[in-house]
């Protein structure tokens, strides 16, 4: 190729940068800040699909099942974020349980959209292989009862979860 086709393509190539990234700019500075309308980051407009049913989303649900830990993280828009991990590492699972999550089913974390049908709610997580579908709802204030099936291996579980605010979390209080 020769130096002036190079040079020109180089403008371009910095050309379009430099607008996407004012494109950007301009996006942020006119985007409407929740934080600064003094709401939080779960806040959504409108109704969602978890309305009325008691589902928490200022926290996490949790089952434990031997030394093995099952977390889950409900959002308002429907989302639910799980990871599944040992004893040995649970301090650290709610910190994926975030609604940005990008998953990962080798270790067990996925970020699925939710289905609601009356009380109850419906989900589906993509291991490597298969699938395993969840049917649940809220059994009391502070717990949801999922029955979980696995279409790979065809085992059936029932898993209750717990709730654990994040306030509980931050000061320290241990799951019981």
């Amino acid at each position: 190729m020769n130096r002036s086709v190079k040079t020109v393509l180089i403008i371009i190539v910095a050309a379009l940068a430099v607008f996407v990234a004012a494109r950007m700019i301009m996006q942020r500075m006119h985007a409407p800040s929740v934080a600064a309308a003094g709401g939080t980051q779960d806040q959504v407009t409108g109704p969602g699909p978890f309305d009325g049913l008691g589902v928490r989303n200022d926290g996490h649900y949790r089952c434990e099942r031997g030394s093995l830990r099952y977390l889950l993280r409900f959002f308002p828009e429907g989302r639910v974020v799980l990871v599944n991990g040992t004893k040995d590492v649970e301090a650290t699972l709610p910190d994926f349980l975030i609604r940005e999550t990008k998953g990962d089913p080798s270790i067990g974390l996925h970020n699925v959209m939710a289905t609601v049908k009356g009380d109850s709610i419906f989900f589906v997580t993509k291991p490597l292989r298969g699938e395993i579908s969840y049917r649940g709802k809220v059994t009391a204030s502070d717990r949801v009862h999922f029955f979980r099936h696995s279409h790979i291996t065809g085992a059936d579980f029932d898993m209750e979860y717990t709730f654990v605010s994040d306030e509980e979390r931050k000061s320290g209080q241990q799951p019981s």
